[in-house]
């Protein structure tokens, strides 16, 4: 007989580890003139940024997809995560934090060094990343293993995966053939820019449950969010739209709702709200919660952490979470 499985939901994305520096706006300026998204740089670019920017960056275990299974596994979900790390420090303290949240890891390992994201936070609390993909750019299709899969309820999926070939595709169809429903966050809208027939064809064969945001559904649609979520409403039965401050909206059965947001008067750090939320929103999908709730779940971890360094909310803060989750629930 085979041997249950100690996790319910899976994460397909790019394990890294995140650099977390507050700049000024005159020193993003110095970096870029577009404020916001994310770039591919390599390793020795990536390091002398850090060096310019005169300032010691906090150093967390994250990536979207990782973010979202971290917040999950905080809530008490049984989660697994796939990826490839490399067989450096960075990967193995990669590796130790996620088995201290009790997340199954799954990682094939590269001599290639650990992927890593440099956020910019400038003072309005928005973030700005340059990205090192390292042992993730490695990681294909074959590392896939449809054991993985099985007994699993949800496979969320990064949207970053997408710049591995088949990767998330073929994911997405194990997870099918596994029977389970598949979450699809887009991401970044330059990839959603860059890839946009293959995120389509994505959503329309695969994906139960996708989650954007204002910019990435106007890159994939050219059309307003309202009117985006009705649209991809009609390609997966669950559509969720992020707006920051004015909440969000979701789709279902060609049917738009707006929900609020918690209001959050000086944002630290907007990384990982996005994640968060969907930690929040899949928790509450899980759980069998209303799409209501869900969102009003999604919402209030989204709250949290953007009052905190990086997509990471201290434990105390978790526990403080659980329990307002039950009071509006």
């Amino acid at each position: 007989m085979a041997k249950p499985k100690n996790y319910e939901i899976l994460g397909i994305g790019n394990p890294f580890m995140d650099y977390i520096l507050h700049v000024s706006e005159d020193f993003l300026q110095t970096v870029t003139s577009i404020k916001g998204g994310v770039e591919l740089i390599e390793h020795d670019h990536f390091q002398k940024l850090i060096k310019d920017s005169g300032k010691i960056p906090k150093l967390i275990a994250g990536g979207s997809g990782t973010n979202a299974i971290k917040g999950l596994a905080h809530l008490g979900e049984k989660c697994a995560l796939v990826g490839k790390i490399g067989s450096d420090e960075a990967g193995e303290t990669f590796r130790e934090s996620m088995t201290e949240l009790g997340i199954t890891p799954l990682y094939e390992k590269s001599t290639t060094p650990t992927g890593q994201v440099l956020c910019f936070v400038t003072p309005d609390g928005e973030r700005t990343m340059r990205s090192y993909l390292g042992a993730s750019a490695e990681v294909s299709a074959g590392d896939l293993n449809k054991s993985y899969f099985e007994g699993v309820r949800l496979v969320h999926v990064e949207g970053y995966t997408i710049l591995r070939e088949t990767y998330a595709g073929d994911a997405m169809e194990m997870a099918k053939a596994a029977s389970a429903q598949v979450s699809f966050d887009l991401a970044n809208f330059e990839i959603v820019q860059d890839y946009k027939e293959v995120f389509l064809h994505l959503l329309e064969t695969y994906v139960d449950i996708v989650f954007a945001n204002e910019k990435e559904i106007h890159a994939l649609t050219n059309l307003l969010p309202e009117e985006g979520c009705r649209y991809l409403s009609q390609l997966c039965d669950i559509a969720i739209i992020l707006r920051g401050k004015k909440g969000c909206l979701v789709g279902h059965k060609d049917h738009v709702t707006e929900h609020p947001a918690f209001v959050v008067e000086h944002p630290l750090d907007t990384t990982g709200a996005g994640d968060l939320f969907a930690s929040g929103f899949l928790h509450g999908y899980m759980s069998g919660k209303s799409l209501d709730l869900c969102a009003r779940m999604g919402a209030l971890v989204a709250a949290e952490v953007v009052q905190n360094d990086g997509a990471e909310i201290p434990p105390k803060s978790w526990e403080g979470i659980k329990v307002r989750i039950e009071d509006i629930t």
